[in-house]
């Protein structure tokens, strides 16, 4: 398998994006309360179209470069970030993919002059706090809008 690296998400990438969502259930944990159920097109312009959110798709296969996962960057202030909305193709999960998706986010974050980054996770995804936690994100706390959810943090400025 090759690196995984990230290309700006486009409209091509749509219909692969929609189909790893495959219920409402899914949607709520791959967007929180941000994307309604069904995942649509028009929902995914209006993420491309809007000015604070960086997206990205993730590939491995520099030939074709098809998506295999899917990561979001929001500008919340000049140098504060939060990684938002990511998720990987259901065939590909397990396949140690998490870890370097997340990873190449926060390179773009930094290369972007982000140097503190946020990120919300359900506190029953272990796979993802894992891989959080192993980039450096420390649990903050409990969200405060949805109990079953914990806030992470990473300094991105700070050796990881």
């Amino acid at each position: 398998m090759s690196a995984l690296r990230l290309r700006d998400f486009a409209a091509v990438d749509d219909a692969a994006l929609i189909g790893w969502v495959g219920s409402a259930e899914e949607l709520e944990r791959f967007a929180g309360p941000t994307l309604a159920w069904p995942l649509t097109v028009a929902q995914l312009d209006a993420l491309r179209a809007d000015p604070a959110i960086s997206a990205w798709s993730a590939y491995t296969d520099p030939v074709t470069r098809a998506a295999v996962g899917h990561v979001e960057l929001v500008r919340v202030a000049p140098r504060t970030g939060r990684i938002v909305r990511v998720l990987l193709d259901p065939r590909r999960r397990g396949q140690g993919l998490a870890r370097p998706l997340v990873a190449a986010a926060i390179a773009r974050a930094r290369a972007l002059g982000i140097t503190d980054l946020g990120l919300k996770v359900y506190a029953d995804n272990a796979a993802a706090i894992r891989a959080y936690r192993a980039l450096g994100f420390e649990d903050v706390g409990e969200d405060p809008a949805d109990p079953r959810v914990r806030v992470h943090a990473l300094r991105t400025d700070v050796a990881s």
